[in-house]
């Protein structure tokens, strides 16, 4: 179960930022854009410390196949939905084994 929200939007940061010069509160500003206080204090924290609305790019763990091999793993189980995800390790390993 996914126990975080959606991603606050770039238009969505702008109004939050412009509120909190206006003067409003975390509160006042989290019931106006529908967000809790906590997601406001972030927002603003995030702000004043970058000075952008922009969020920091997120790294992820790189990918084990290529596009070529995720296009060859899809055209298999769907051409053959029984598959077993062992044989569909070996097809590539034999199909793709000079590939960087």
């Amino acid at each position: 179960m996914d126990l975080k929200g959606k991603e606050i939007t770039p238009e969505e940061r702008k109004i939050i930022i412009k509120l909190r010069n206006e003067g409003k509160t975390l509160r006042e500003i989290g019931k106006i854009v529908g967000r809790t206080h906590s997601s406001i204090q972030r927002v603003i924290n995030n702000y004043t410390s970058s000075k952008s609305i922009i969020p920091k790019q997120r790294f992820g763990r790189p990918s084990k196949l290529t596009a070529r091999e995720k296009r060859y793993v899809f055209k298999s189980v769907r051409l053959n939905p029984r598959i077993s995800a062992f044989q569909i390790a070996n097809d590539v390993r034999e199909r793709f084994k000079n590939t960087p």
